[in-house]
């Protein structure tokens, strides 16, 4: 059972089987780490801005994605029932989502104008950023949502 073999296996079978071996190890790893990170599609969400909003504040999101689909953030302010879209940001995938394991990240920045506080009331609000990822395997991941209490003056 444990005997050598009698013949030897040749040279070229040997080589092609190790070469089987490490592409296969290769794949898996590669695909391991694809996994994940169709799972977790916005790796972080960040929102800065001042406390008190007016005319000529800074709203800032910086978003980092794990690029193997594209990714939207959505900032809005809300007051109550009211809530408005102030910006949109669309972050794409890499090229070869699935090989390619670099992050990308984006930020976008809005310098609010009286346009966008005439619609709003002044007085307490919130400021939300909306990170979604696109569709992987029939699923659509959970967003990432950062908010933050501001209040509108004028």
């Amino acid at each position: 059972m444990f005997e050598t073999r009698t013949i030897p296996e040749a040279k070229p079978l040997t080589l092609l089987r190790r070469a089987t071996v490490v592409f296969l190890v290769v794949f898996l790893s590669i695909g391991a780490m694809s996994t994940y990170r169709a799972w977790v599609q916005v790796r972080s969400l960040e929102l800065r801005s001042d406390s008190v909003l007016r005319n000529g504040s800074v709203v800032e999101t910086e978003v980092v994605s794990s690029a193997r689909n594209g990714i939207a953030v959505r900032l809005e302010l809300i007051q109550g029932a009211h809530a408005e879209t102030l910006d949109v940001l669309r972050l794409r995938g890499n090229e070869l989502g699935f090989f390619d394991p670099r992050s990308k990240r984006a930020g976008q920045k809005i310098i609010l104008t009286t346009d966008h506080l005439a619609r709003f009331e002044p007085g307490d609000a919130v400021l939300r950023a909306t990170g979604t990822g696109g569709p992987e395997w029939g699923r659509i991941p959970p967003p990432v949502i950062r908010e933050m209490r501001v209040m509108i003056t004028r």
